[in-house]
């Protein structure tokens, strides 16, 4: 019978370790993080928190970003593989934009507030009020 719980735990702790490895987490400070699955960007989230309890903030495929000490830049991209992957999450739901799907995001790191989904000329002229400096950039 211990033979077997050995087995099980060998088990158990392998495919943990697999599965730990498709898993990508960036830090973008202030307690958030850039995460998801490496093989499929339509499932990367940024979340707040830390200690093990994490609040999703923004869904989907993040295309690109940029921070500095005060501010996280987000470029997503809704998707179809997104939409499916998100499709009964109340989050998602509530952060669809029409039929915006090239969308952009500012995080102010230091009050938590998040702004958007914005089409890119709103993003810019958010960017100029809160004066973000032009070396804090994403690709359009």
């Amino acid at each position: 019978m211990k033979r077997i719980y050995q087995i099980v735990f060998v088990i158990l702790l392998l495919s943990s370790d697999f599965s730990c490895k498709n898993i990508a987490k960036q830090t973008l400070g202030s307690d958030y993080y850039l995460m998801g699955e490496k093989e499929n960007p339509a499932s990367i989230k940024v979340v707040h928190g830390a200690h093990g309890g994490f609040d999703d903030v923004i869904l989907g495929e993040i295309i690109d970003y940029d921070t500095d000490p005060y501010y996280i830049l987000i470029h997503r991209k809704v998707t179809e593989k997104s939409k499916s992957i998100f499709e009964d999450n109340s989050l998602w739901q509530k952060q669809l934009k029409g039929t915006l799907t090239d969308q952009y995001w500012i995080i102010e790191k230091n009050i938590d507030a998040i702004t958007g989904p914005l089409n890119y000329q709103e993003y810019m002229a958010k960017r100029k009020q809160l004066n973000i400096s032009e070396g804090v950039k994403i690709r359009q």
